[in-house]
């Protein structure tokens, strides 16, 4: 209100002394103009700034006031102990995703001879390394996800390269059969893919004005919502680029009936549900956005993010009865790459009910969670990556 008087008075005075000083020819109004016009100028110009900061920081504070409601919405919270999986050392190169199936655990490592490695956790001596990088059959050329598939030893890879998702029998490949039978060639250039329980597709991509896709014989391709924006303005960016700053972790559960995608870059995450021929979304939290910039020159795209961001939840994880959420609350700036790790999981009902705040010892970069929600398997960021585990049960 003081601000708002501050321009109302300069801004009458100074229109009053240059309307006398121009029709009038009065001396005094004409001395006292420019001194209204530098102080008023800077008397404004100073409650601006303050104005503009009073709304940069209302913006943080607001980003922070959501997210201290978030968790606060979680009166469970336990601090959690981590322990070696395997009783002899296991060497990886640069893990980046992993997955829980049929008491065991798969690794996708980018940079080993082999590809996979797979943990039998009914024996943890049982450790096989498969999969190779090549365009030919049965070979990769850059794996994006792994997902759940119908049937207890099964597991999708997604190839964003091949644009193929196939699948992946542990059972069979225990016992040396290694092969990866495609199941769904994607023609839509989805980021991901996995499958849903009414044989259709579930895609997530830049595609024109749209998030998600749902594919089937019976129904096509059809699309669905579009990447947030925080106003009008954000939303005018094309929805190709603006999903550039809004990149997450799709993660459905064991029935493929229910998904969530959480946003990395900013504190957003939706829950969905899928039936024969839709996509609904049951619950969003939105507790702030990113701050990007946008390049387009007709031939490429991007969305540079700024280091100054806030990373949230930066993986998602989804089991029959719940989901889980890793957070950091770190940005680039302030701590590096270790902003793309956290020490936070947010457990979840599908209903969005809070159920628990799971507080590590050690920060981690990705996860997974068995069937039946008792053991946390992690890939732990110590001075070199470590798979650990984490039992939930009290």
């Amino acid at each position: 209100i003081y601000i708002t008087y501050v321009f109302i008075l300069f801004g009458l005075l100074n229109c009053l002394c240059l309307t006398v000083g121009f029709f009038e020819e009065n001396k005094y109004a004409v001395i006292l103009v420019p001194f209204l016009v530098y102080y008023g100028s800077s008397f404004i110009m100073k409650y601006l700034l303050v104005l503009i900061l009073v709304v940069s920081f209302s913006s943080c504070t607001n980003y922070d006031e959501k997210m201290r409601k978030f968790d606060a919405s979680f009166t469970k919270m336990r601090k959690i102990t981590s322990a070696n999986v395997l009783n002899h050392e296991l060497i990886l190169g640069r893990p980046y995703i992993i997955h829980y199936a049929d008491s065991s655990v798969v690794i996708y490592d980018d940079i080993n001879d082999s590809i996979f490695t797979l943990i039998d956790l009914r024996d943890n001596n049982s450790v096989y390394h498969f999969g190779k990088r090549g365009e030919g059959n049965n070979e990769f050329l850059q794996v994006f996800s792994l997902c759940s598939l119908y049937g207890d030893s099964l597991i999708g890879v997604y190839d964003v390269y091949k644009r193929n998702l196939v699948e992946m029998n542990l059972r069979q490949i225990k016992q040396g059969n290694i092969q990866f039978p495609v199941l769904m060639q994607d023609s839509l250039m989805s980021l991901n893919i996995c499958p849903t329980q009414y044989d259709t597709y579930l895609g997530l991509g830049f595609y024109e004005n749209n998030m998600f896709s749902l594919t089937g014989k019976h129904i096509g391709s059809r699309y669905y919502y579009e990447y947030p924006y925080r106003d009008k303005q954000e939303k005018e960016v094309k929805n190709r680029l603006r999903g550039m700053a809004y990149q997450g972790t799709l993660s459905s559960n064991k029935s493929l009936n229910r998904f969530v995608f959480a946003i990395g870059s900013a504190p957003i995450f939706s829950l969905y549900s899928v039936n024969k021929d839709n996509i609904d979304k049951s619950f969003e939290f939105v507790g702030g956005y990113p701050e990007y910039k946008t390049e387009d020159t007709g031939t490429t795209r991007s969305a540079p993010m700024s280091v100054a961001n806030k990373m949230a939840f930066i993986k998602a994880y989804a089991t029959e009865k719940y989901v889980y959420l890793l957070y950091s609350g770190n940005s680039y700036k302030e701590v590096g790459v270790k902003a793309f790790n956290g020490k936070i999981i947010y457990q979840l009902a599908w209903d969005a009910t809070p159920i628990c705040k799971f507080v590590l010892d050690f920060p981690i970069m990705n996860f997974c969670v068995s069937d039946s929600d008792d053991t946390i398997y992690a890939l732990m960021d110590k001075e070199e990556v470590e798979l650990v585990k984490y039992s939930l049960n009290l």
